[in-house]
């Protein structure tokens, strides 16, 4: 049974219809030509897969960015490296993991390299959070103004088009996460889940003589803590994408209308982001075992295929993630189409008669009484 389904009609509309008349999207819409993709008509999750994985292009400069900055990382290690082993050590002999003498004769050397790598891994998560910011401006403009052909010159305009507004949602996600932290993490747990409800006393889980127990509660806490996560990114989703399919700019109203519509509507719009979220999970678990087994079988005889081919599966793994979260802005756009009512444009010739493309007359003027 599929989630939704859509009519053509529908899925070839263009966004010019969702917009008032002599709106500028900033691209020669020759036509208004539809777009070529897909309609979708079965799951949205698998048609939002299909869409995605049809846009090269963008996928793929997407994901570039995060491999791009990792390898800055990346050099920093290896040259330190390269210099820490040279004419010291056994050819292969730390390949795989480093001894304890390796260790202990470059301890110094390994906590600045650390520290260092700690700092510039701050600067380049805090670009990766701007970045996300500007590539879902971009996937929203793509799947939201289904036109055919410029689609990284729309996804780029998308990016820039709704980058501070976006950047808004991504202070109000902070927001609510710290919210989450402070709730989950904080006193509010000890005293009326953990005292009150379980009858821990104190709230204080060294008052229990079972360790399996506490590890149990600690569990919940943490599972607790990761569903309200996952929360939040889908609100944020659903958000960003009610926010550019509006035109909005109110980041507080269009998230509590957002709320409103997960918490009535939860099987409609929470179904496509857990089967896109199961596909991920097991592209990354299959990804891990693989990965895992080539580094149990690496040693001083092993050749440069294994470090490329863990290369290979971590590239393959982030443009999978790429695919998938992109996919989650095509799912969240096809929920909204369906749920949410586009903001009504006046219609300059309602309530008036004539003749196709003739003169137009008002009914019910005073002026213009007309009586048939």
């Amino acid at each position: 049974m599929s989630d939704i389904e859509t009519h053509k009609e529908d899925a070839q509309e263009p966004l010019s219809r969702y917009l008032p008349p002599g709106y500028n999207t900033g691209f020669q819409d020759t036509e208004a030509v539809p777009d070529v993709e897909p309609e979708v008509t079965g799951w949205i999750s698998l048609g939002a897969l299909r869409v995605t994985l049809g846009r090269v292009p963008l996928w793929l400069i997407t994901a570039m960015v995060p491999l791009a900055l990792a390898m800055i990382g990346a050099l920093s290690w290896y040259g330190w490296f390269r210099g820490a082993l040279d004419h010291h050590y056994a050819p292969g002999s730390q390949l795989g993991w480093l001894s304890d003498n390796f260790r202990t004769d470059n301890a110094t050397g390994l906590a600045d390299l650390g520290s260092d790598t700690g700092r510039i891994g701050a600067g380049m998560t805090f670009l990766m959070f701007l970045v996300g910011v500007f590539t879902a401006g971009g996937w929203l403009q793509v799947f939201l103004e289904r036109t055919e052909g410029h689609s990284v010159h729309r996804f780029f305009y998308g990016g820039a088009r709704y980058f501070w507004r976006f950047f808004r949602v991504f202070l109000a996600v902070l927001l609510m996460l710290g919210l989450g932290n402070f709730l989950i993490f904080g006193n509010l747990w000890n005293d009326y889940v953990l005292e009150r409800l379980f009858d821990v006393a104190g709230g204080d889980l060294e008052n229990l003589t079972s360790e399996q127990t506490a590890r149990y509660y600690m569990w919940l806490q943490d599972g607790v803590f990761a569903l309200w996560f996952a929360m939040v990114m889908v609100w944020a989703d659903y958000l960003r994408t009610r926010l550019a399919f509006h035109g909005s700019r109110s980041v507080l109203w269009s998230g509590l209308a957002t709320v409103f519509m997960i918490l009535l509507r939860p099987v409609t719009t929470l179904r496509p982001m857990i089967v896109l979220l199961l596909s991920e999970a097991l592209v990354l678990l299959g990804a891990g075992y693989l990965s895992t087994m080539i580094n149990r079988g690496m040693d001083e005889t092993t050749g440069q295929s294994s470090v490329w081919m863990l290369f290979a599966i971590t590239a393959a793994v982030i443009m999978w993630r790429t695919i998938v979260h992109a996919a989650r802005y095509h799912a969240a756009v096809q929920v909204t189409r369906v749920i949410v009512e586009p903001l009504g444009v006046d219609d300059p010739w309602e309530n008036t008669v004539g003749g196709p493309g003739g003169p137009r007359y008002p009914v019910g003027e005073e002026d213009f009484e007309i009586s048939i």
